[in-house]
């Protein structure tokens, strides 16, 4: 397993990524784009040079502290299970300790067993267990 950071020169694996998704897939030019923004990060986790998992975010600077929002996190099916998914959080962790972010956060749902499973063993805490989100169209 091979965990990497994408930087510029990445554009080719960062659209094989996005098909893990459910926001692919992407052209190369919306790949070099996302590649050049300091605020969006991703990581992929390669086996034997294919990308088997993805994870993306947003970088949010607030006047408090700097938090890095987890947008998706996802694993071809034929790699689950294999400690990716934990894999790239602890390498964007480490990220955020360099001085990146300040904390890192996830939304998903309480029904959603093996994203809630994931999330506690790689060391997330859920604060308050009646927070509520609201979509704003």
């Amino acid at each position: 397993m091979d965990i990497r950071i994408l930087g510029a020169g990445d554009e080719a694996l960062l659209v094989e990524a996005v098909n893990l998704s459910d926001e692919g897939p992407i052209t190369a030019a919306a790949a070099t784009r996302h590649l050049a923004d300091s605020d969006l990060v991703s990581v992929v986790a390669l086996e034997e040079g294919v990308v088997a998992g993805f994870i993306y975010g947003h970088v949010l600077r607030r006047f408090e502290k700097t938090s890095f929002f987890i947008y998706s996190v996802d694993v071809d099916e034929a790699f689950q299970r294999r400690g990716l998914a934990k894999a790239m959080l602890a390498a964007l962790s480490h990220l955020g300790r360099t001085g990146r972010w300040d904390e890192m956060f996830v939304f998903t749902n309480a029904g959603n067993a093996p994203a809630m499973a994931l999330y506690a063993s790689a060391g997330g805490v859920r604060p308050n267990p009646d927070d509520v989100m609201f979509d704003f169209d």
